[in-house]
Formats: C-alpha cells, structure tokens, sequence
C-alpha cells in the first residue's frame, strides 16, 4: 500500500480513501512526512475521497431503500445507527466516521431516511474533514513506528491477498451452489 501511495501519489489517497478508508488515510500521512507530497494535501484528498465514498452509499441508499432494508447485514447494525440517529439526529452523518461499523450503514440510512441532499454533503464534510486530518496527521507524526510495522507487514502481504482470494472464490462458489440448489 505504502509502494502504491509512493507510486501514484495523491491520486492513490484519493482512491484508497474511496475504497479502503482509515488505512489508506493514515499511510498517506507517513508518506507525506517522507517528504513525497504535503501533509495538507494528504488530508484534503482524503477528505474528498471519504465525500466520495459517503455520497455513493448515500445515493444508493435514496434509490434502493426497500432492498436495504431486506438486507441481513443492515438489519444487523440498523439499531446501533437508529439509536445514535435518535439520540444525535442528523449530526450522526459527521460522527458515523469515528464509529466503528456504522459509517456505510449510516450513509444508507439517511439516504433512505431522505435528509436533505444539501444537508447531508455539510454535515459529511464536517466529518470527512475531521476524519481525514484526524488520521492523517496520526500517520504523520508516528512515521517512524508505522514505517517499522509496514515493513513487517509488508512481508504477509502476498499471504493475505492469497487468502483474500480465495475466500473470495470460496463466497462465489457458495453462493453459485445456493442459487443451483435453489432453483431446483
């Protein structure tokens, strides 16, 4: 991940803060303290890419409402979002960040709810700006021992993608199997 932040520079914290979040941010700070681009940058890019990311749940929260609400896995954190709704109203969307497991299940659930567009986008840069500088600058000031711990992990890497991998097929064949099963 550090290669490809040192690689393709702010373009991968943008697209690693859409696709992965934390991680990406983070890295992004050590690799701004390494001097490959500015630290102000970093959180501004991942900002965006956070925005990004929400507006997309968001959106498809608005459009497919009922097939969400279906879901096993949104009725399984629904209630940890609805309670924090109840109790933060819309300020849940800036806080949703900072909750583990909450934030994509936070971002459908106000677009199902239909808060307001313009609303939702203040409320998420609030949230995406306090995540991203947040983070980055974490990354950022313990360079030295994050350096230390990619190196390590650097070499389960290959072991970890191998693994995600094949878990991946394995889900696929699965659920192949199950629709099979299914319509006989």
């Amino acid at each position: 991940m550090e290669d490809i932040l040192i690689r393709y520079g702010l373009l991968a914290v943008f697209l690693g803060a859409i696709l992965e979040g934390d991680v990406s941010v983070i890295l992004a700070g050590v690799v701004a303290h390494l001097g490959f681009f500015d630290l102000g940058a970093a959180i501004v890019v991942g900002s965006c890419g956070g925005m990004v990311a929400d507006l997309a749940c968001y959106g498809i929260g608005r459009g497919r409402a009922a097939t969400i609400r279906d879901s096993a896995t949104y009725r399984r954190v629904a209630p940890v979002v609805e309670r924090l709704a109840t109790r933060i109203g819309p300020w849940e969307v800036t806080l949703a960040r900072f909750i583990y497991g909450t934030r994509i299940a936070s971002m459908l659930f106000w677009g199902m709810r239909g808060l307001p567009v313009v609303r939702f986008v203040v409320l998420d840069v609030i949230g995406c700006t306090l995540w991203s500088s947040v983070l980055t600058t974490l990354g950022f000031a313990t360079s030295g021992s994050a350096a230390l711990l990619i190196g390590r992990v650097k070499g389960a890497e290959r072991w970890l993608l191998a693994s995600l991998l094949v878990a991946a097929g394995a889900v696929v064949a699965i659920r192949y199997l199950a629709r099979r099963r299914l319509r006989r």
